[in-house]
């Protein structure tokens, strides 16, 4: 006597009952991939850099492109996918799960936002042939500022560095200075993005450089130290507490160079 599905009633064919279920019903159950139907893709409206788990990424290629890959990889952070088991069925992590693989392609809809299409194909059970399941997922496009932009914008800053001669420094001088340190600078912001320099002044024949940490001040005093025999000097004066009671400083480094 031939099986039958126990929620439609349909004979079992050419492909096995999955638990009493065919295959259209066991679906409908039982999905391969859970979704929620719509999540937010967070962009820096400043400098364009995108969030997954919460930490910004800075922009390497095209934004447009960059976005839907961004979109489609938050998309596969957010997906569950069906696992079966000695107790039974259950839902994972697609990270954590065996035996289910995911395709994904996105595009921009009408309302720029990003609509990503999940494929999914896996094994269950006695079934040989691969179940196939669909889902749809809406990414939507949220401007933000990240902490680092906002932290640019309110000028802030954590140390000085200020950049003298034993007599005013030649204006070709102070060019060829600034040059050698925003190419530091950006050295250093491929491995941290959060150093920055938020105001730079010609003051007193030389340069004030204000930077977002006294750890970046000090690797561009010693850069001058080892460019230009720059003597080195250091004070801190306390400006308050930190959210957890510690004391904060803010750091004024001076390079000063022979001339």
């Amino acid at each position: 006597m031939k099986k039958f599905c126990y929620r439609c009633g349909d004979l079992e064919k050419d492909v096995p009952l999955i638990e009493g279920l065919c295959t259209d019903c066991f679906l409908s159950e039982n999905p391969i991939i859970k979704a929620p139907e719509e999540i937010d893709l967070k962009i820096c409206k400043l400098c364009g850099a995108y969030f997954l788990d919460q930490t910004p990424r800075d922009l390497e290629g095209v934004p447009s492109e960059e976005y839907l890959e961004a979109a489609k990889e938050l998309a596969l952070s957010k997906i569950e996918v069906l696992q079966s088991g000695p107790t039974g069925m259950r839902y994972e992590s697609f990270e954590d799960s065996d035996g289910v693989d995911i395709s994904l392609e996105a595009e921009y809809t009408s309302s720029e936002d990003v609509m990503v299409n999940i494929y999914a194909r896996a094994k269950f059970l006695e079934v040989e042939k691969p179940l196939e399941d669909r889902e749809t997922l809406n990414v939507k496009i949220k401007e933000t500022t990240c902490e680092v932009c906002s932290k640019r914008k309110s000028g802030y800053y954590e140390a000085l560095l200020q950049v003298r001669g034993r007599k005013n420094l030649s204006q070709g001088k102070k060019r060829d200075i600034l040059e050698v340190l925003r190419e530091e600078v950006e050295r250093i912001q491929e491995r941290r993005r959060d150093e920055f320099v938020s105001k730079l002044e010609e003051k007193h024949g030389g340069i004030d450089l204000y930077t977002s940490s006294s750890k970046l001040a000090k690797n561009l005093a010693r850069l001058l130290k080892r460019e230009y025999g720059a003597e080195l000097d250091r004070s801190a004066e306390l400006v308050g507490q930190t959210d957890d009671g510690e004391e904060r400083y803010r750091v004024t480094v001076i390079a000063r160079l022979q001339n």
